[in-house]
């Protein structure tokens, strides 16, 4: 009865919202020429060439009908545009999921709007390792410190996604939780309380995410990553299922278009992969390392593994050997995610103190580099990259070895780590005979 309940709340929710008559439109104009004017959310370098500019539309015109919802458009343009102007452009729409493209022409309406500070400091930050560690490397540091992957080339971007690393580079919940976690554990050597320590994780994660950026992707991540980041530093829990259920009804009631959003099902899942599997995981890698390098191991790769059948629904290909990247690269992701915001705040300072500056460029290349390195190895491997549709057969295959494989985890988990037996008492011969 409460699922019926909860989902005849969400599909009035959809329909008051108009959220259906949007898709049907967006359906309609799939692969026609559209008109749209909005404002610039975010406009960076493409690997691909010229800048991919984001677009928060107000009017959608598709054959003299207008959406007047508001929506987030890609469009590549030849030309960077500063955040906030606004704009007016027409093309060819391209839905994909919950991602929407326009192939065409974008055009200034007021080109006297500065843009926001942080979208001037992060573009001089970008600008600034780009010219000491080169265009890869930098996308891959600043990309997992806080998604700005713009200058990766074209070639390191199929790389990656062979190797299945594209999600490093994109601000998710797992993210979050490695500063979470990794803030948590360093704050426990000053002996405080488990509370006062949660604290610190939670002013950790949201220090970070005002560097990333408010907008509803990172805000959503927020959520799950500290969900995640509590799952792991407190253990399993009595009520994992109910903590995360909960966090996923209040925001699909809140914000009823994400159940069609496949960037909301990855958080999630890898979220879920944090309370259930990760736990496990690094229990049994803490037994052969220190407990931090452990975290750092246990979240990238749960959450790559569980992940792995939606991002066959993207892809349309099988990757057979991300798992053996993320495990290679598990112990770079933390370095690198913190070299690249130390990177971010230590230009607010002023000019960089010369010797600081020059062994985060150097650590963050050296590591970079490393990532670089297993990525195109993988990529060389035979069949590395297999073109496979999504059907429900092999969405069901790669979901059974998913299964399989975390099942495997959590049983030698519980018998590598099952609590020693107590003694019981030995009753008395006599009682016994009674």
């Amino acid at each position: 009865m409460l699922c019926l309940l909860l989902t005849c709340i969400q599909g009035a929710l959809i329909t008051a919202r108009g959220y259906q008559e949007r898709w049907d439109f967006l359906d309609a104009a799939n692969g026609q020429g559209v008109r749209f004017s909005g404002s610039v959310l975010a406009s960076s370098p493409s690997a691909y060439g010229g800048s991919l500019t984001q677009v928060r539309i107000r009017e959608l015109e598709y054959r003299g009908q207008i959406l007047g919802q508001s929506l987030t458009l890609s469009i590549f343009t030849d030309s960077r545009f500063e955040a906030g102007i606004e704009v007016t452009g027409v093309g060819t729409l391209t839905v994909d999921g919950s991602y929407y493209r326009v192939k065409g022409g974008l055009y200034s309406q007021s080109a006297d709007v500065s843009s926001p500070p942080m979208y001037g400091h992060k573009t001089m930050v970008r600008e600034r390792v780009v010219q000491e560690v080169g265009r890869d490397a930098a996308g891959l540091l600043l990309g997992m410190a806080y998604g700005d992957d713009s200058s990766l080339s074209a070639e390191a971007v199929n790389r990656m996604r062979v190797a299945g690393l594209t999600h490093l580079t994109a601000v998710s919940g797992a993210n979050i939780s490695l500063v979470f976690v990794v803030s948590y554990r360093l704050a426990q050597k000053i002996r405080i309380s488990r509370y006062a320590l949660v604290l610190i994780g939670l002013i950790s994660a949201t220090l970070y995410v005002g560097l990333v950026g408010l907008d509803g992707s990172v805000l959503r991540a927020w959520v799950m990553g500290i969900l995640g980041g509590l799952g792991m530093v407190l253990g399993h829990g009595a009520h994992r299922v109910a903590a995360l259920c909960t966090c996923l009804l209040v925001l699909l009631v809140l914000s009823p278009e994400l159940a069609s959003n496949y960037g909301f099902a990855l958080s999630v899942i890898a979220t879920a992969s944090l309370l259930f599997l990760a736990p496990a995981l690094r229990r049994l890698a803490s037994k052969f390392l220190p407990g931090i390098l452990a975290d750092v191991i246990a979240i990238p790769l749960s959450a790559a593994l569980w992940c792995a059948p939606v991002i066959l629904l993207l892809s349309d290909a099988v990757y057979p050997y991300t798992v053996l990247a993320n495990v290679l690269v598990a112990p770079m992701v933390a370095p690198l995610t913190f070299v690249g915001l130390l990177l971010l705040i230590g230009a607010t300072l002023g000019p960089w103190a010369s010797f600081l500056a020059s062994f985060l460029f150097w650590a963050g290349e050296l590591l970079a580099g490393s990532v670089h390195a297993v990525a195109s190895w993988v990529t060389h491997m035979p069949a590395s990259s297999v073109a496979l549709p999504a059907s429900p057969q092999t969405m069901a295959g790669i979901t059974t070895l998913v299964a399989l494989f975390s099942a495997g985890i959590i049983v030698a988990d519980s018998r590598l780590n099952r609590p020693p037996p107590v003694r019981q008492p030995i009753l008395s011969q006599q009682g016994s005979r009674k």
